[in-house]
């Protein structure tokens, strides 16, 4: 019966790699989570060795045989060959990851880019299926978006549309994006561009004169704000006013009813980031409903279950 069907969900990201067994309601049988391997090899192959053994230990523990893979993948990707391609926030040139697992598990297998896994996720299983055009905002190790339409999920033509974080936000700092341009949103609002911003920030700040403490993260800013350092209060004002633009800039391009926020940046610093971040939008267009997810980080991981049980045709 279709209520027994199980599938296999991964969600990879810059740093971690999460793996669920997971029910046609949602409810996530069996989960793993590990870091990214650090010594990856030029075509991936180390991930998704470790993605397979990760499946096959919860198969093991479960005595559950899923029916089909649904893989959430930061990007970019490339749809045909079911792989990620030159991620700038990942050392592997190509990660063929669709057709390497549905060989060793034989079942069918389907990708989607994270940010869409995470929109299909929030639609069916966050309550966002009243929305007329939903956009999935995620701020984590990188930053992107995801957007469903009438129902119906925004791919673009190779399966990359949504790449906001690569959005031009600034001509100030033009700080370095991991993809080799300038001034993109993910180079100042992302886990890995915050401290980047900071840097430069600060230093002109100070003309140069007293350098920021060099291995500073984005937690530690943002915490310091949290408790009162005047420092980085007034460095999370200045963030702001660049991710107003560019949530001004989502609004402008999807015109969207709802916009759910994720990622471990926003969940973790509501206030300071999702609060001030909207009320930096500049207001063209009418605005959107904006919250934050209560999937408490799985919308990828249970958006890309949703995707593979549709490939069971069960």
């Amino acid at each position: 019966m279709t209520e027994n069907l199980h599938v296999a969900a991964v969600d990879l990201g810059a740093t971690n790699i999460r793996t669920g067994l997971i029910r046609r309601d949602g409810t996530v049988i069996a989960f793993r989570a590990e870091e990214v391997p650090k010594n990856s090899c030029a075509d991936g192959s180390v991930i998704t060795e470790r993605i397979a053994a990760m499946i096959t230990s919860m198969t093991k523990e479960t005595g559950i045989t899923p029916n089909a893979i649904g893989i959430s993948t930061a990007g970019p990707v490339n749809q045909k060959a079911g792989s990620v391609v030159g991620s700038p926030n990942m050392n592997c040139s190509e990660i063929f990851l669709r057709d390497p697992l549905a060989s060793l598990f034989h079942i069918p297998a389907v990708m989607l880019s994270d940010c869409k896994a995470g929109a299909v996720g929030e639609y069916f299983f966050g309550g966002a299926d009243t929305a007329h055009t939903l956009v999935y905002l995620t701020i984590s190790t990188g930053l992107g978006c995801g957007v469903i339409a009438n129902g119906s999920l925004l791919t673009g033509a190779d399966g990359n549309a949504g790449e906001v974080g690569h959005i031009v936000v600034d001509t100030r700092y033009n700080i370095l994006c991991g993809c080799g341009g300038t001034g993109h949103w993910e180079a100042y609002a992302s886990g890995t561009g915050i401290p980047k911003f900071f840097h430069a920030w600060y230093a002109e700040k100070c003309d140069g004169r007293c350098p920021a403490k060099r291995d500073i993260t984005a937690g530690q800013i943002l915490r310091a704000a949290e408790i009162g350092s005047p420092l980085c209060c007034e460095f999370v004002d200045v963030l702001a006013k660049i991710n107003g633009r560019g949530l001004s800039a989502v609004i402008n391009a999807y015109n969207p009813d709802l916009i759910i926020l994720d990622g471990p940046i926003v969940r973790n610093y509501p206030s300071l980031v999702a609060g001030k971040m909207t009320a930096a939008i500049d207001r063209y267009l009418r605005m959107p409903e904006i919250r934050i997810t209560t999937l408490e980080g799985r919308a990828p991981l249970i958006g890309a279950a949703a995707a593979a049980f549709r490939i069971t045709n069960e």
